[in-house]
């Protein structure tokens, strides 16, 4: 059943009522006033704004109207200054249809991609905007980050009192760790207030598994940081008591949403998807970046580097949302493997379970290799059938050993598809939206249900004279086209029916609607 695929989250389209990157058309979350006031705007003078002056708005995606937040990075405070500055924020500011499993490095940033930093309210005759010339790595594979590479040097910026931050090599930090947070959102922020606003926060769940729409992450942590909306994307995070950045903000869980979906990710267990409270804001860990920086600038093949090189296998599948049976049969996995750019992978091995309870680094529970042809290899065994997101981990190799060392470094990496098992009917029922234009006999209703994501996504309906239609009768449905019914008011009462069904082809009992 097709979706309402809407788009939610927290980069922003300036100057638009649509919002880009993680969110695109609405309902948007806007931070109301008591989500403001939980984020003041920082000085320029103040401890937070020395803290964070090296923090600003970036402008980049397609056509360089993505608006998110961005910070100055070094493996030192003291980069040579002759070398061209680094920013780090999130993959998706870069490209917000990033795949499952894609890598890019080392790539030209398109024109118009731009940097401020020290992106304060107080100080707008300073500010400065400098170009972003490439995109020295992006994904949003286990994590959601990116470091670009600025057409100003580290000596241009020291100038203007802008030194880079260090990054934290340690992991997420743990429950209950006070934070601080830099954030320039604009969703729901009127023009004269899109600036750097502080958010001090503690972390609520540490080490999480994070699936929102076609992405899996791990390693997350969970806060209660407020005032967060579009723009807050790719915001520094540090603990209270230290300046190095410990992760960025990613993403929220957007009030109003329910269940699992874009605008609503959900945290992975053995036993479910686990729905998080309402505004639950996540943050990605940063410490794979510094294991990456030194003081040549970001490098991949540095030894310990721990950020995906992007050579694994490839992995095609739907991501589909289903039953455990369907009418074609018993739910299957969909996936199909092919040699990616190690060359080293003439097989592959597989192993499946839960999302964020399998550990696809780990070789115990792989299967034996099989060959990997010239058309690659189907992955096509049946699915659990108890409710779940699963993982199919699938990890390339140069022969059937599944041992040496090309296979320990396709571990480190594996590629990954996914699958949800949704038994579960949806937990709300269908709802209209009547508007009724014109006065007495002459006027008309324009009648439409209500999609409420992510229960309802799909509706079928009926409608017809009151005496004699009956919404028990499965005959007559058919499926909205997201087209509004119009009724005349004088040839009512009107009976309107309507199923709801959810991604997986759950529904619920027929409601009916009286109008008139």
């Amino acid at each position: 059943m097709p979706g309402a695929r809407l788009r939610a989250g927290l980069a922003a389209c300036v100057g638009g009522a649509v919002a880009a990157g993680l969110l695109w058309a609405a309902p948007v979350y806007a931070a109301g006033p008591a989500g403001r006031h939980a984020a003041p705007l920082i000085d320029a003078g103040s401890g937070a704004g020395h803290k964070f002056r090296s923090s600003g708005r970036l402008l980049a995606g397609p056509g360089g109207g993505t608006a998110c937040t961005a910070t100055v990075i070094a493996a030192s405070a003291e980069p040579a200054p002759a070398q061209k500055a680094l920013v780090l924020t999130n993959g998706h500011c870069v490209r917000d249809t990033l795949g499952t499993n894609e890598v890019v490095a080392d790539q030209p940033a398109p024109e118009g991609w731009s940097f401020t930093p020290a992106f304060f309210h107080d100080n707008t005759a300073e500010h400065k905007t400098f170009g972003v010339e490439r995109v020295e790595y992006a994904t949003m594979k286990d994590t959601d980050v990116a470091v670009l590479r600025l057409s100003v040097t580290y000596g241009d910026l020291a100038q203007l009192d802008v030194t880079p931050r260090t990054l934290s090599p340690t992991g997420t930090p743990a429950r209950g760790t006070r934070l601080e947070a830099a954030h320039a959102p604009i969703i729901g922020v009127p023009d004269d207030e899109r600036f750097l606003r502080l958010s001090s926060c503690q972390v609520t769940g540490s080490d999480v598994s994070v699936h929102e729409y076609t992405w899996l992450w791990k390693g997350f942590a969970r806060t209660d940081c407020r005032g967060v909306s579009g723009g807050s994307s790719g915001g520094p995070v540090t603990t209270a008591t230290d300046n190095r950045l410990v992760g960025l903000i990613n993403t929220v869980a957007t009030p109003g949403y329910l269940g699992c979906g874009l605008g609503r990710p959900c945290e992975g267990s053995a036993h479910g998807l686990v729905v998080p409270a309402d505004d639950s804001v996540y943050v990605t860990p940063v410490d794979a970046v510094a294991s990456c920086l030194d003081r040549m600038g970001l490098r991949l093949h540095r030894n310990g580097c721990r950020l995906d090189p992007g050579i694994q296998v490839n992995v095609q599948f739907s991501g589909t949302e289903t039953q455990s049976h369907t009418p074609e049969g018993p739910a299957r996995w969909d996936a199909h493997i092919t040699a990616g750019g190690g060359g080293h992978q003439s097989y592959v091995a597989f192993k499946t379970g839960p999302f964020g309870a399998t550990d696809c680094t780990n070789p115990q529970g792989y299967g034996r290799p099989q060959r990997l042809g010239k058309g690659g290899a189907d992955y096509a065994r049946l699915l659990p059938t108890q409710d779940n997101l699963y993982v199919l981990c699938a990890a390339g190799g140069p022969d059937a050993t599944f041992q040496g060392a090309d296979w320990t470094a396709s571990l480190t990496h594996p590629s990954y598809a996914y699958a949800r098992i949704d038994n579960t009917p949806p937990t709300v029922e269908p709802s209209l939206d009547i508007q009724k234009f014109g006065e007495g006999s002459g006027a008309d209703y324009r009648v439409r249900p209500v999609f409420d994501l992510w229960e309802l996504t799909y509706f079928e309906i009926k409608y017809g004279p009151a005496a004699t239609t009956d919404c028990a009768d499965l005959s007559g449905y058919h499926p909205y086209r997201r087209v509004p019914v119009t009724l005349s008011a004088s040839e009512g009462p009107w009976t309107y029916c309507a199923v709801g069904y959810d991604n997986a082809g759950n529904q619920t009992p027929p409601k009916a609607f009286r109008i008139e």
